[in-house]
Order: structure tokens, then C-alpha cells, then sequence
């Protein structure tokens, strides 16, 4: 049911969520800046649940070489032809991480980037895995960047209830979190939040989060 709802979201509308950059990305993108390693050994980046590839392109445009995975061919299919017309470094790829782990080696990338993508429906098994094998594919101290809806915003607890903290919202099933939650399964996980704010971002309230493997 996801992969279709998705489908036809991108089919009807090639930028669902916009053309221009989240806050998020650049906020991310920002703090690799200040990182004593500096921006320009931060060069591989994957993004899970790339979408069109509104942030995709931000940051391969700066230079980050990207590997994107997102489980809509439409989103696919969109982001490979964006990549193709402006040359970026860019590879993107049809992939479900809840049926198989990340097509990927052990410490191969800088940093993990993910923007409402973690509060998709996925049971909480799911998402221990997914940030296992998150951690798997990051260097040693490599970065996890990463938003998710949060209680506080205006959505929580409308529409049906279909597990525990996660509704159906107009079709698109959507995972609440408290910064509690947040911070046990990131620690539970193996990485420490270096910051966790509460931030809005029309129409939504999300946590957005930068973790580092330990």
C-alpha cells in the first residue's frame, strides 16, 4: 500500500514536497562544514527515502557524492532524470529496507541523511534494524542525520490508529515520536545524539537529530 500511495503522490505532483531544499538539509549540510575533518573529506553521503530528490540535489550540488534509495519507482525515475540534466553525482535506486539490508559495505559512507523518512511505517523491530544497518554502513564517528514527526505536532492522534503511535493520515501512514523514544533508540542502537531540537516545518512539527556512530 505504500509504494502505491507514493507512486501516485510523485505521479501527480513531480515535486511533492517542493523543488527547494529542506531547513534540515541545509542545517546538515552546515554542520558537516564544521566538523574538524572538514566538508571536503565528507564525500559519501546516502540518503534513505530520497524522494524526488529536493535535498538530493543540494547536496550534490555542493560537491557530496550521494547514493539515494527510496521505494518509489516514480520518485526513482524523477531524481535519475534531475541527476542526468544537471550531471551530479548522484546514484538512485529502488529499494525497500524493511525486506533486505542496505546494498552497501561495512563503513563505506561519511554520513547517513534521512528526512521524514524514519517515521514511515515501520514496526519498532524494523526500525532497530534500519538503524543497525545505518550504523553497519557508517565510518567510525560517522553521522547520522535525521528528522521525524514529532507528538507536539498537529496531526498526532488524528485519523485511525492502526499500531500503536503510528496513524493513517489521508492515506499515508505516519509514526509519532517523543524525544524519549528518539533517544533510547538511537542509544540502544549505538549512537549518541549530539543534538535533538524541536523544530516546525510547514505544515509538520519535527524532531530533527544529529547522532554519531560510537
Amino acid at each position: 500500500m505504500g509504494q502505491e500511495i507514493w507512486n501516485k503522490a510523485y505521479r501527480t505532483d513531480n515535486s511533492f514536497f517542493g523543488d527547494e531544499p529542506s531547513s534540515f538539509a541545509i542545517h546538515s549540510f552546515n554542520h558537516l562544514k564544521t566538523d574538524s575533518n572538514s566538508i571536503n573529506n565528507k564525500k559519501k553521503l546516502l540518503e534513505l527515502g530520497a524522494g524526488h530528490g529536493r535535498d538530493t540535489v543540494f547536496f550534490a550540488s555542493h560537491g557530496i557524492n550521494i547514493e539515494a534509495l527510496d521505494y518509489s519507482i516514480i520518485a526513482v525515475n524523477i531524481l535519475n532524470k534531475i541527476s542526468n540534466e544537471k550531471n551530479l553525482p548522484v546514484k538512485s535506486q529502488l529499494f525497500d529496507i524493511r525486506n533486505k539490508p542496505l546494498p552497501f559495505p561495512d563503513t563505506y559512507f561519511d554520513a547517513v541523511y534521512s528526512h521524514m523518512f524514519l517515521n514511515m511505517h515501520f514496526s519498532e523491530e524494523e526500525l532497530h534494524f534500519i538503524l543497525s544497518e545505518i550504523r553497519r554502513v557508517l565510518k567510525p564517528t560517522g553521522w547520522n542525520f535525521f528528522s521525524v514527526r514529532s507528538h507536539d505536532d498537529k496531526f498526532y492522534g488524528n485519523g485511525r490508529e492502526i499500531e500503536k503511535g503510528i496513524y493513517d493520515i489521508n492515506g499515508f501512514h505516519i509514526r509519532f515520536f517523543t524525544e524519549k523514544e528518539i533517544r533510547n533508540l538511537s542509544s540502544s542502537e549505538g549512537f549518541e545524539i549530539l543534538q535533538i531540537k524541536e523544530e516546525y516545518e510547514d505544515p509538520v512539527n519535527l524532531f530533527l537529530v544529529i547522532a554519531k556512530k560510537r
